[in-house]
């Protein structure tokens, strides 16, 4: 039996020799992968992110002085500023107010930054802020871009994210057009002092001269890849990202390992209420999340706008039935009453006590 046994393995192995010979290897080594770059985590505040900026409900300070992170909340429709968060430091250049509309102690949010792209120029960015709130153990990634001193939370970025992520952004198209794919970079609501909430939808645009496909990409548990997938439009072939990789979270456009996107829609134009870069890498949709408050940087700054801001006080309301300036007579009433029939009685009544 044993000598059968090896007879048997002997004869397999001379027949799988030629094959050796002749190259055969098996598919998954015969793949070929880019590898993933991984964004690098810096604690400096990037250029474009430093200062202070404004929203429709609170300030958010990226100082550059000892990379401080800071936020204020605008409550009571805006006319009471809170010190949610910020270092402990802050404390020595100005107490922090004690009533009913703030916490005792203010939350310390640590904040460290990854650039995701700039153009060329350094007049535009996509950044991702990497938050660890106290009291977690997981860190957030928040995505945000910066264009014309304002920074969105709803953008793209144009082309592959092969290209810009191994420094080959000169290979972007440095036309007028908008022709191209451009990506979805961004996934979270805001920048806030508690966990933020996440797109389990985003949307990427593919432009052609004709018109614009929207591609819809959705929350994934597969490994980020660069591979590639593919929608036609009669002979035309276009070819993008099947993967997309924001913060923490991968998307996918495709079902499976499967490589064609199905069920693709066209607009005739892009949205309206768009902002570009001046490079034409970089778009944003909707309102600024926050504008940037012009020649105001630094803790200092930060908590003298606060204490001006809360030392306004509000007219009071004005009276729900305004007071009438009808001047009556009452002692010529009373007199007038006192001949009325029904007044009758209670005269008498009051004569005879």
């Amino acid at each position: 039996m044993k000598k059968f046994v090896f007879l048997a393995f002997f004869g397999l192995s001379c027949l799988c020799a030629p094959f050796a010979q002749a190259g055969f290897v098996s598919v998954k080594e015969n793949k070929s992968v880019t590898p993933v770059k991984n964004i690098a985590v810096s604690a400096q505040i990037p250029e474009l992110l430093q200062g202070i900026w404004q929203g429709s409900d609170r300030l958010v300070l990226f100082s550059n002085e000892e990379n401080d992170f800071a936020v204020v909340l605008r409550l009571f429709y805006g006319w009471y500023d809170d010190r949610s968060a910020e270092p402990a430091s802050f404390s020595e250049l100005k107490s922090r107010d004690r009533n009913d509309a703030n916490s005792r102690k203010p939350d310390n949010i640590e904040v460290s930054y990854k650039t995701v792209f700039e153009n060329t120029e350094k007049s535009a960015g996509v950044y991702e802020l990497v938050i660890k709130y106290p009291g977690q153990k997981e860190t957030y990634s928040v995505p945000v871009c910066v264009i014309n001193g304002s920074i969105y939370t709803d953008f793209m970025i144009r082309d592959s994210a092969l290209l810009t992520d191994f420094g080959q952004s000169e290979r972007l198209q440095e036309d007028d057009t908008l022709v191209g794919f451009w990506r979805s970079a961004s996934n979270a609501d805001g920048i806030k002092i508690s966990s933020p909430i996440y797109e389990k939808e985003v949307r990427s645009f593919y432009v052609v001269d004709s018109g614009v496909y929207h591609i819809r990409y959705w929350k994934s548990g597969m490994d980020y890849t660069y591979e590639k997938a593919t929608f036609s439009d009669g002979n035309q072939l276009f070819s993008v990202d099947k993967y997309l990789r924001i913060g923490n979270d991968v998307y996918q456009c495709t079902t499976g390992r499967s490589t064609k996107i199905r069920n693709i829609e066209k607009s005739p134009e892009l949205p309206q209420n768009i902002v570009f870069d001046s490079e034409n890498k970089i778009c944003a949709f909707g309102q600024p999340y926050m504008l940037k408050v012009p020649a105001k940087d630094g803790a200092k700054a930060f908590t003298e706008i606060v204490a001006e801001h809360n030392v306004r006080r509000r007219d009071p309301p004005k009276p729900l039935f305004p007071p009438s300036q009808i001047n009556f007579h009452w002692k010529e009433i009373d007199e007038l009453r006192m001949y009325l029939p029904e007044t009758w009685t209670k005269r008498n009544l009051d004569i005879h006590k």
